[in-house]
């Protein structure tokens, strides 16, 4: 069997705003619902705790499962600075665990430092690891990849073999005209065998009339397409190269900003989270099994 995660979204707003938002599709899902939200559901640290609090709670009370980001440490990430805080991926068991398996490798310019004072202070640090993560529901396992956002960039560092896993998630918050060129490279890593599943979540904003919005709202499910198309690294590379920008850091300070980018059809990349630039990843392992 499939393993079921239902997509959503919230609207990209003030923190409260989007609490109440994320909260209300919690109150509205059914008993035993595994929610995937994009990421952020908070993201400042006063927002972030109180988000945390608020899903830990809701997850039991509910009964659901719920993923998405906040912008806090966690003593239960690997090979995490305790001292950090990371764009860190939070899973809120409807058993009343909390997994945090995963964070941010590419986290943009904005997000590492507060160069814009009128924007909110995140001030995450980049994680440097790719974890293996197994999810478990109904005793059976599914094993599974996170890339938060623009971690997509770092899919071709890896082989086939690296990656091969029954899902991956992708929790975002690309702006406007990204999230098509991200949900092609999800399409192709599940439609080539890479994966068996794939789940891509987006914000959106609304907006008066006429205004173009920030982030456009992407909620999405992938399966593995039909025999014959086989993954191949190279055309992975190729198809994240078309798909993604890099940028100076110091020359795009927020995330309206990025719009220059993302609007021809590319998620962004800041310089100093590229190869070029020295990134290195290293693949992980998860130690807990997470139960859904």
């Amino acid at each position: 069997m499939p393993l079921e995660i239902k997509v959503k979204t919230f609207g990209m707003a003030r923190e409260q705003e989007q609490l109440d938002e994320i909260l209300g599709k919690i109150k509205s899902s059914n008993r035993g619902d595994i929610l995937i939200f994009p990421e952020y559901g908070a993201y400042t640290l006063e927002g972030s705790q109180t988000a945390f609090a608020e899903f830990s709670r809701i997850a039991v009370r509910q009964q659901v499962s719920l993923i998405t980001t906040l912008n806090l440490p966690s003593s239960d990430l690997p090979e995490a600075d305790p001292n950090l805080n990371y764009n860190t991926l939070f899973i809120f068991s409807r058993n009343g665990e909390v997994y945090s398996p995963q964070a941010k490798i590419t986290p943009q310019s904005f997000e590492m430092r507060h160069l814009d004072k009128s924007f909110p202070k995140m001030d995450v640090a980049p994680y440097s690891h790719l974890n293996q993560v197994t999810l478990r529901r109904n005793g059976e396992k599914f094993s599974a990849l996170f890339f938060i956002c623009s971690d997509l960039y770092v899919l071709p560092l890896f082989s086939f073999q690296e990656l091969k896993s029954d899902v991956i998630c992708c929790p975002a918050n690309f702006g406007d005209g990204a999230e098509g060129a991200a949900g092609r490279v999800i399409e192709y890593s599940d439609h080539s065998g890479l994966f068996k599943q794939g789940f891509d979540c987006n914000t959106y904003q609304n907006t008066k009339q006429d205004l173009i919005p920030l982030t456009v709202r992407f909620e999405k499910a992938y399966e593995t397409g039909a025999a014959g198309e086989s993954y191949d690294r190279e055309e992975m590379k190729k198809r994240v190269q078309k798909s993604s920008a890099v940028y100076n850091d110091d020359q795009y300070c927020n995330f309206k900003s990025m719009l220059k980018l993302t609007r021809q059809g590319t998620f962004t990349v800041p310089e100093s989270r590229t190869v070029e630039k020295g990134l290195e990843v290293k693949l992980g392992t998860y130690p807990n099994v997470v139960d859904l």
